[in-house]
């Protein structure tokens, strides 16, 4: 038994960590093992084959005694898309974990489980991530190298990034140079380097270099080149993607974990909103990218902000309008019609008592290297000095004598060191169940029986929608025709006079149509089907309302 975070004691039937990150063969294990553990609940599906051949996995959470997944409304989650963005498949876990563990106790979790269904892809890159966590090497994406073959890029002429001290972290070189020298050291903090200034003489000063080796190394001046795997994940979908988008591959879904992520989404009709996770930053990015707000439809802005709202009041963090195209969540919304965020977890700033905005409008010397100052004391208050490593010197075989330090590229820049891990799973994970919250959830309101003749009737059936998001969850979806107008059917021994066996009835709209534009109120609709029919009393009829987004709600009535 353990604690959640409202001191609730939970059981536990699949154990799990959240103070460090999860290797693939760790991950497909605790994901199996809940799959057997919780057989009502999860299921576990692949969605697909990384470039190395692992498979991306999907785990589905659903109370299935209450109808089977794809019946219900669904909110899509997947982590991960880029190889370094750990904090996102954990965050993934720990909202599995959460509504496992915590159905039957609490209250907005089993409803949540017994009227929703939660699509959940805890790593989309799983040969970059295993990169990423086995080696000292950052990469951004897929395994896969580009632009250039891996001979080619490894053998190119210039500075190649390598731990060349062996402490398992590329770092950050710094080689004294008195004449040319970029840099000098704060006179406020030894570790912190600050911009030289114009016309300043008095060093010593330096030139900063990403720790690694020179290939044919033949003097100044040499290049630096980054990691050869140049892949962009997220720049492999198709809306916007041009052949000048960096790292976008050959073609629109070229990478095999890009297509099948799009396959998954395309195949499940009842997906409203979508959340990837990624770090860092401490925001959530919202589309539009390539036209400003005021060209989005107004209902749909509205709609995706009120919900960013609901993952501020958990988190903290903002909404902020996206400035990436042919990513996943532009595709989504542009081209399905999806409620789409990609939340940036880690907000290393505000951790130091930095806002973003102060970040940003940081334009000179002094303003810079007072944040840097801030950060630093975070670092030694809160991480006891362990997130920066201080220069130490080493004998470069090409550069002679050097010193090697800086942040922690990987568990403090890019992720949460891991005893600062769970607390930002738990509030992402909250993020999770408020988005699905909002999705539509049809409902057959009431059915009226009146009798008019012996073995005649007259059967109305009233359909509603209980959720916040209406049954077509966009207006770009029903422009795009990316979602089937609502449907309600009756079935059972009976003959039909008047009325079809399934009517159409259009699309209904949730609670935040009844909201108006400007406070105006306006009516929240339903939908009335009717039929007449001859059946003896005592006979037995389903009535069903099917929407693809909105979910399915059945009625079981006896005439008479």
């Amino acid at each position: 038994m353990e604690k959640d975070k409202g001191g609730i004691f939970m059981a536990r039937k699949v154990d799990i960590s959240f103070d460090r990150y999860y290797q693939y063969h760790e991950l497909e294990v605790y994901l199996k093992e809940v799959a057997a553990a919780y057989p009502n609940l999860a299921d576990l599906s692949s969605a697909g084959k990384s470039y190395e051949g692992r498979d991306i996995w999907v785990m589905t959470l659903t109370n299935q005694a209450t109808g089977p997944a794809e019946s219900k409304p669904a909110i899509y989650v997947d982590g991960n898309i880029h190889a370094g963005e750990v904090t996102a498949s954990m965050v993934c876990l720990y909202a599995i974990d959460y509504l496992l563990t915590n159905y039957g106790s609490d209250d907005e979790v089993t409803h949540l489980l017994d009227t929703r269904t939660f699509y959940i892809l805890p790593r989309v890159n799983p040969d970059g991530a295993e990169m990423y966590l086995t080696t000292p090497y950052t990469l951004r994406s897929s395994t896969r190298p580009y632009p250039l073959a891996l001979p080619v890029a490894q053998d190119l002429p210039g500075l190649h990034p390598e731990d060349i001290d062996g402490d398992g972290l590329i770092l950050t070189m710094r080689v004294r140079d008195d004449r040319k020298g970029e840099w000098c050291v704060s006179q406020r903090d030894p570790r912190l380097l600050v911009a030289r200034r114009p016309g300043q003489r008095q060093g010593p000063f330096y030139r900063l270099y990403t720790e690694g080796y020179i290939k044919h190394y033949e003097g100044e001046p040499f290049a630096s080149h980054r990691s050869p795997y140049g892949l962009d994940l997220n720049r492999n979908f198709p809306h916007n993607w041009d052949r000048e988008v960096p790292g976008g591959g050959d073609y629109p879904g070229s990478e095999p974990e890009a297509k099948a992520i799009m396959d998954f989404i395309i195949s499940h009709k009842n997906i409203s909103i979508l959340n990837a996770f990624h770090t860092y930053g401490g925001f959530f990015f919202r589309n539009p990218y390539q036209y400003g707000d005021d060209k989005m439809d107004h209902d749909d802005l509205r709609a995706t902000r009120e919900i960013a709202r609901e993952g501020t009041y958990v988190t903290g963090y903002p909404d902020v309008k996206s400035n990436n195209r042919a990513t996943l969540t532009e595709w989504a919304y542009e081209q399905h019609g999806l409620i789409a965020y990609t939340s940036e977890l880690w907000d290393r700033l505000g951790r130091a008592g930095i806002d973003r905005e102060s970040y940003m409008r940081a334009d000179t010397p002094e303003k810079r290297e007072e944040l840097q100052l801030k950060l630093l004391a975070w670092n030694d208050r809160e991480l006891g000095g362990r997130g920066f490593i201080d220069w130490r010197p080493f004998d470069h075989p090409q550069l002679g004598a050097v010193e090697i330090g800086g942040w922690n590229p990987k568990f403090v820049l890019q992720n949460p060191p891991p005893h600062l891990l769970e607390s930002e799973c738990h509030k992402n994970a909250q993020w999770i169940l408020r988005g699905a919250a909002a999705l539509p959830e049809l409902d057959i309101a009431d059915v009226e029986v009146e009798k008019l003749a012996d073995s005649t009737w007259k059967v109305t059936a009233v359909c509603d929608n209980l959720g916040y998001l209406p049954t077509y969850g966009t207006n770009k979806a029903k422009e795009m025709g990316a979602v089937r107008p609502d449907k309600v059917s009756i079935s059972g021994h009976m003959r039909l006079l008047a009325g079809k066996p399934e009517e159409e009835i259009g699309f209904l709209g949730g609670y935040m149509n009844g909201q108006g534009r400007r406070g105006r109120q306006t009516i929240h609709p339903i939908a009335r089907v009717t039929w007449v029919l001859t059946a003896e009393a005592g006979t037995a009829l389903t009535i069903t309302a099917r929407s693809q987004r909105g979910g399915v709600a059945k009625r079981e009535i006896t005439l008479g």
